[in-house]
């Protein structure tokens, strides 16, 4: 199907699009990569009059570690991610399930932010950003907050962000060395969304489980 009408809009800044989402309400949507709004558009379970497309905003796209988690921008693509030295080396379960996401021209340019920020169930990131104990930075009119990603997805598709708000960060505690990391995916042929999912993570010390987490 073909998405409905819309405005396009492509702020320089993180201010201006926050704006914009202030000013048209539940008739805007932030665009990230495209390949998880764009998709429910099309069957119009979503209608969205106006996009607010974020590639133009610079400073969204960065991995780094901070003191006790490693932050990554919202613009950060599943390539970027497959590639990134810091994650291979501190939270390797990121690249194993980069790696599954439909085929390379997709994850050039799908993006962290647009994968977990719309409480698609069929994406893959969001169950491994709760297993993963993850935070995301969400940025509104009022100012930044914090939300932990267990408590950020609500049902299909309903998530705690508000209509002015967008994802900008997300902050990854940093695993104990040594974890055991695992993602799984059923799915119906290569490259296609998940039918069913779970990530998991252990931290084994002397023989006695001393933390898990599953998503």
């Amino acid at each position: 199907m073909i998405p409905g009408r819309f405005e396009y809009h492509r702020p320089a800044s993180i201010q201006d699009a926050v704006a914009l989402l202030a000013q048209l309400g539940e008739d805007a949507r932030p665009l990230a990569g495209g390949h998880s709004l764009i998709p429910v558009m099309k069957t119009r379970l979503s209608a969205p009059e106006h996009l607010i497309d974020l590639a133009g905003i610079s400073g969204l796209k960065f991995i780094r570690r901070e003191q006790d988690f490693i932050a990554i921008g919202a613009m950060t693509t599943q390539s970027d991610m497959i590639a990134s030295l810091v994650l291979a080396e501190t939270i390797p379960i990121i690249r194993e399930t980069s790696l599954l996401i439909a085929d390379p021209q997709i994850r050039y340019v799908g993006t962290l932010g647009g994968n977990v920020a719309n409480g698609d169930p069929g994406n893959d990131m969001p169950a491994l950003m709760m297993c993963l104990d993850a935070g995301y930075q969400l940025t509104g009119h009022k100012g930044q907050r914090s939300v932990r990603a267990r408590a950020f997805y609500l049902g299909a598709y309903e998530t705690a962000r508000q209509n002015d708000e967008i994802l900008t960060e997300i902050r990854i505690p940093t695993p104990a060395k040594g974890h055991g990391y695992a993602y799984e995916k059923l799915k119906r042929k290569v490259g296609d969304y998940a039918v069913a999912a779970a990530a998991v993570m252990l931290t084994i010390s002397n023989g006695t489980c001393r933390a898990a987490s599953v998503g």
